[in-house]
């Protein structure tokens, strides 16, 4: 075995791995259904580089070359030269992505484990056994791996199918031996984890709460937690639903049975996969078809189509809110008609550290402080004190849980570098809402503003207005914004020349990311990190 082969082996070998761990990450970070890659081959950057990347295409090019017989004969040591300059090449990129704090892995599940296992298995006997001669093989066996993943995936969807079926009748039956369990769902675009946790930690006081954990707010999420959660001494169980097209939250509701329902909002997340913002709407609306007739829909009047969801309902319904802007309208209205379900805030004091506000319940108002920070936490809160108060809690009680209410982990929480640059992690996930709230946040701060910020994904038609939209307002408040990726770029600099102020765009990898701002930021300087790539870059640094 020659000196060139060996080094080719080890490279592709390397560049393999890295492609196999990138593949069942991606697989995996897009909940193993085949809509949600296909938006992001089609819609992102990274997807379309994936395809059309220079070394892809010279990989394409050196096969039909081959199939063609331009390098046969004479010509077969050019080929071999070539074939291993492409891995000599990508082995690099495996290296820079690793020391760049870029190298994408799944967290190791037993079906990423198994993932793995499998196609590295089978493109080692590929790699062992050619059938044509080596060099076209490497290039044959690299373009299989994805293919045979997604196969693979397809091939594990039967069974995965069947023992979802079989666990959601399962947790069904479940839950109809428990007739007196009180059950709350939560839907939305956004807002719904945080409103889901707040109202677990505020009713916890008082009663035995069940909530879904994290983000499992699927069928087979929640049936596992109905199935390993649900016991006799369970009075509330706390149900977040999420959904990717319609009818997914109705199938929730048929396993859980809900009899308050509360939708946070509906904006464009997720569109490309909806189809359009009615659909989303319609798939929300689930929610609240399902309630029985006693039921309760709770609804944000601050979000324009929860709202219009509202007008629309016939159930038992409540508006929540915060007042000013063109919400005072609706509280007169609500006012003037006599209608007792209505829960609004007023005079929202946002601090570094905590919010207050006055809650306006039935009449009376109650002043309120959280250490939450982000005035967007007062509308995933207000829900929370409405159904606490209906179910007898007494409302020093409630103030006292608002008081030690604690943020979902990646959600507006604040941490300090050992220089006091201050450091707002918001890396559980972005949406065009979530982003202009960190903003928002961020302008108590005086000192220089950086903002770190991954590009928004499955935003159908609307991703080019969302982008430009969030990024004159970041204009708007930031000094500097890094963007983990190249993504939309070209809306993101047409938003930021139309902001209000010079603001400086960067597309930077992690670490280059994490250097600059342990170079350049100081004291009480604020960083916000928006969106879950971002969060590599924040690994980064060391924080407390």
């Amino acid at each position: 075995m020659n000196t060139v082969l060996i080094f080719t082996l080890a490279a592709f070998g390397l560049w393999v791995l890295r492609n196999t761990l990138y593949w069942v990450s991606l697989w995996q970070r897009k909940e193993y259904r085949f809509d949600r890659v296909k938006v992001h081959l089609v819609e992102t950057g990274q997807g379309k580089k994936l395809l059309v990347s220079l070394l892809s295409v010279a990989k394409w090019f050196a096969i039909f070359s081959y199939m063609l017989v331009i390098f046969r004969g004479n010509f077969l040591l050019p080929f071999e030269l070539f074939v291993a300059g492409i891995y000599w090449l990508q082995a690099f990129v495996v290296f820079q992505e690793i020391l760049l704090g870029s190298f994408a892995r799944p967290v190791l599940t037993l079906k990423a484990i198994f993932l793995l296992s499998i196609t590295l298995g089978f493109t080692a006997v590929l790699a062992a056994y050619p059938i044509v001669e080596l060099y076209l093989w490497f290039l044959i066996a690299d373009r299989l791996v994805p293919l045979f993943i997604s196969f693979v995936v397809f091939l594990l969807s039967i069974p995965t199918e069947l023992y979802y079926d079989y666990s959601t009748e399962k947790a069904e039956k479940r839950m109809r031996e428990h007739k007196n369990l009180l059950v709350i769902g939560v839907t939305g675009s956004y807002g719904k984890s945080s409103t889901k946790e707040y109202i677990a930690q505020i009713l916890s006081k008082k009663f035995t709460v069940l909530k879904t954990q994290g983000t499992n707010n699927t069928p087979i999420g929640i049936a596992n937690t109905i199935l390993y959660g649900i016991t006799k001494n369970i009075e509330i169980f706390v149900v977040e639903m999420g959904a990717y097209k319609k009818g997914e939250i109705a199938e929730i509701c048929n396993m859980v049975l809900p009899r308050i329902g509360i939708i946070t909002a509906v904006n464009d997340q997720h569109l490309s996969l909806f189809g359009s913002i009615e659909n989303t709407m319609a798939a929300k609306y689930e929610l609240v078809e399902s309630l029985p007739k006693e039921g309760i829909a709770i609804f944000n009047g601050n979000n324009k189509n929860a709202y219009k969801l509202y007008l629309r309902t016939k159930k038992r319904k409540v508006l929540s809110m915060c007042a000013g802007g063109g919400n005072s309208k609706k509280i007169h209205a609500m006012h003037t008609g006599a209608k007792k379900d209505l829960i609004y805030a007023e005079n929202i004091v946002a601090r570094k550290s905590s919010i207050q506000f006055n809650t306006v319940l039935k009449g009376k108002t109650h002043h309120m402080e959280t250490p939450l920070i982000g005035t967007q936490n007062v509308e995933n809160i207000l829900p929370a004190i409405y159904i606490a108060e209906s179910l007898g809690m007494k409302m020093k009680d409630i103030r006292s849980a608002v008081a030690s209410l604690t943020p979902l982990p990646k959600t507006m929480i604040v941490k300090t570098l050992p220089s006091g640059v201050v450091i707002v992690d918001d890396t559980y996930n972005a949406n065009p809402d979530a982003v202009l709230a960190a903003l928002d946040y961020i302008k108590i701060y005086k000192k220089k503003k950086i903002f770190v910020f991954e590009p928004m994904i499955e935003l159908g038609e609307q991703s080019y207005a969302q982008h430009y939209r969030v990024a004159k307002e970041m204009a708007n408040v930031c000094d500097t914004v890094f963007l983990t990726n190249k993504n939309f770029y070209k809306q993101i600099i047409a938003g930021t020349n139309d902001g209000q102020k010079d603001c400086e765009v960067k597309v930077s990898r992690p670490i280059e990311i994490a250097n600059y701002i342990e170079k350049h930021a100081k004291k009480d300087d604020v960083v916000a990190f928006e969106g879950r790539q971002s969060g590599f870059a924040l690994s980064q640094l060391e924080v407390s």
